[in-house]
């Protein structure tokens, strides 16, 4: 297994940290993981908007599941 480092916002928690470290290690050991950034002033409309759109993608590369 190989170590990577991430850095994190000074202004998360420490268990803000370890719930991003837990899940990128779930999704990197189940399968090819799919991350989005988002701005923290971003809408919960605009969120959902990004995920649909990676849905969108996602069904036409024939990449879902």
């Amino acid at each position: 297994m190989t170590t990577i480092e991430i850095a994190v916002p000074g202004s998360w928690t420490p268990g803000q940290a370890l719930a991003v470290r837990a899940l990128l290690q779930h999704s990197l050991s189940a399968g090819y993981p799919i991350i989005a950034c988002v701005r923290p002033d971003a809408t919960p409309d605009q969120i959902e908007d990004l995920y649909a759109r990676l849905g969108v993608l996602l069904r036409e590369t024939g990449l879902a599941a």
